[in-house]
């Protein structure tokens, strides 16, 4: 993963990674899930990173050459590999306490977590947020942001994580292979249903989340690890018509192309969350950067509880 240093234009920087997330998108593009003109060959994998900077370009006025920085790029940043050049304002100066490895698994998940809580849902004060997946990396960022905020989380996870996510922050944690996950929500919503679920499954839990939604709750669509939801919309929402409910997707990559200001806002917070600890993200294991595709390996086993991180070999 050795290459010759890049070149930087005006408003970019030029970061030397130091470690790397490792993401679903990662091994969606591995698979060749994802059409060939977003992910050119050769191609080094890696959306975020953490590391220092090597370089600024022209217009760069906040940032410096030595600064610790995590980042969060597009499809081609290539976190993977040593160097990344990057627009200036997906960029983040983190403390230099903060170990690198920690850094690196915090853009993608707070930033999701962040942006699917307060900007797309934005719950009542105290609201039930429903969370699926929550002992992974979203999940747990999700987990601790909506504690860290004042809302109830309901975590659906495997019976083996259970414990794991009440941890993390969640209110109640539930077993998504239990039979009867609709009754323990709405029992424990007291039948109000919840304001949000932030879901990245998809396939059948869109008709459940349906189920335990409240009153003008939302479903917050960002993931389909279990394939696409099942049904039209009209066949999924008509049944609770009298509920004012809706369904939503969120692409976090659409925040990052159309949305700068805003996003690189909300990465600029999760780093003061990240230096004033009331944010943690928990790593289930850091990786050498040689041994990529077992990094792999172990997110696509589902036993993960965190973030898998990738470290340079320097």
């Amino acid at each position: 993963m050795r290459s010759r240093t890049p070149a930087i234009g005006p408003g970019q920087v030029l970061v030397r990674n130091r470690a790397a997330g490792v993401n679903n998108i990662d091994l969606l593009i591995r698979r060749g899930a994802l059409p060939t003109e977003a992910t050119p060959l050769p191609h080094v994998l890696g959306v975020e990173g953490a590391g220092v900077i090597d370089a600024v370009g022209p217009g760069v006025d906040t940032l410096y050459r030595g600064d610790h920085v995590m980042w969060l790029g597009d499809l081609t940043a290539g976190g993977y590999g040593p160097f990344t050049v990057i627009d200036a304002a997906y960029v983040a100066r983190i403390a230099a306490s903060i170990p690198f490895e920690i850094a690196a698994a915090a853009p993608v998940a707070y930033v999701t977590a962040r942006h699917n809580i307060h900007t797309y849902g934005a719950p009542d004060p105290g609201a039930w947020i429903l969370v699926h997946s929550a002992a992974g990396g979203v999940g747990i960022a999700t987990l601790q942001v909506a504690r860290n905020d004042g809302f109830r989380t309901i975590a659906l996870t495997t019976s083996a994580k259970l414990d794991f996510t009440l941890e993390q922050g969640a209110t109640i944690a539930i077993d998504r292979a239990a039979s009867d996950v609709v009754e323990q929500i709405l029992r424990v919503t007291g039948d109000q249903g919840v304001a949000l679920s932030l879901n990245s499954v998809g396939g059948p839990t869109i008709v459940q989340d349906l189920k335990v939604l409240g009153k003008f709750g939302q479903i917050i669509s960002f993931g389909h690890l279990g394939g696409p939801p099942q049904g039209s919309a009209s066949d999924l929402l008509m049944p609770h018509f009298n509920k004012s409910v809706a369904i939503r997707s969120s692409d976090l990559f659409t925040l990052w192309t159309t949305k700068k200001p805003a996003f690189s806002a909300i990465l600029r917070q999760v780093a003061d969350d990240l230096e004033s600890g009331s944010i943690s993200p928990q790593i289930h294991a850091v990786i050498a950067d040689s041994q990529a595709i077992a990094a792999h390996r172990e997110l696509e086993s589902g036993l993960t509880k965190g973030k898998i991180v990738i470290r340079q070999d320097i």
